[in-house]
């Protein structure tokens, strides 16, 4: 089983292709495991000519769970930032960055193309900005430069923000069919949208591992690491910004701003895309537009 010991934290990782070719590390996003890169979209990639890897994050799938801050805790640290109280995370986006970063170190690549999906995105970002000697390109997926709750930004919506929050029933086929029904709403009911594939992601994820508590502290990363936007705007590495009109868990002008606020940033806008990778009729554009922008560089 590949894994990567990174400063006290083992990875779970995945590779793909040549590693010759350029290699691209793909970062996912709350509460998503490395299957959410779908094995076929990561082909797509490898027949573009890229190195793909793909691995489970911290507190997620196979890499290691972070479990010393119970629920407890992790229940006052949310009470206390969302009062304004001084408040320690179990660990950060830039934690997070640097997990990235140690994979990179493990395999031997003195720098790497990244791409993250939601707070894998924002993860990626982070990577870019605090390691910009590491990084060859960023693309950032139905991402957003601060959280999604940022009075600055449109908002997830009301009926997407209560099935983020909502606890998953504990059986399999329960939490599949909850999660099947969740990625339905963050994709406004879009027709593009592909309940078998988003059936056969939550089936893989819970095969190899359902881990609720660390899921939490993932939100916690993402919700109270703060924002991006002034930062990004420094930096100097191509990127692409992906994101879907449909997405109603992080809406497109999270997307807009982001490409926007990267000095030449390419923005794609895909119609009828919500959150996630269970829209596999785009998954050919998304694996030649990435491919573009690696062979660019």
């Amino acid at each position: 089983m590949p894994q990567a010991q990174v400063k006290g934290i083992t990875l779970y990782y995945e590779t793909h292709g040549d590693p010759k070719n350029p290699p691209l590390i793909l970062i996912m996003g709350l509460a998503s495991q490395l299957v959410r890169w779908p094995l076929e979209f990561c082909e797509m990639l490898t027949a573009q000519g890229l190195y793909v890897i793909r691995f489970d994050n911290r507190d997620i799938g196979l890499s290691t769970q972070c479990d010393e801050t119970g629920a407890a805790e992790i229940a006052a640290i949310t009470k206390k930032f969302l009062s304004g109280e001084p408040a320690k995370l179990p660990y950060s986006l830039s934690d997070m960055a640097n997990d990235a970063v140690g994979l990179m170190d493990h395999l031997g690549l003195a720098k790497a193309h990244i791409c993250g999906l939601s707070m894998g995105g924002m993860i990626a970002q982070a990577t870019a900005i605090e390691h910009p000697d590491r990084i060859l390109s960023l693309t950032s997926m139905h991402s957003s430069p601060s959280n999604p709750q940022d009075p600055s930004l449109p908002r997830t919506t009301p009926e997407a923000t209560e099935r983020l929050l909502a606890q998953p029933p504990d059986d399999r086929e329960g939490y599949i069919q909850h999660t099947v029904d969740s990625f339905r709403i963050f994709a406004s009911n879009s027709p593009v949208y592909d309940p078998e594939c988003e059936a056969k992601m939550a089936a893989a994820q819970w095969d190899r591992g359902y881990h609720p508590l660390g899921i939490s502290r993932q939100f916690l990363a993402a919700t109270f690491s703060g924002g991006r936007l002034e930062k990004l705007r420094g930096l100097k590495v191509q990127a692409l910004v992906i994101h879907g009109d449909s997405d109603t868990l992080i809406p497109p002008e999270h997307g807009k701003v982001t490409a926007e606020a990267i000095p030449g940033a390419r923005l794609i806008m895909m119609k009828g895309v919500g959150h996630g990778m269970a829209f596999p009729s785009t998954w050919e554009e998304t694996a030649r537009e990435i491919a573009v922008l690696v062979k660019s560089v």
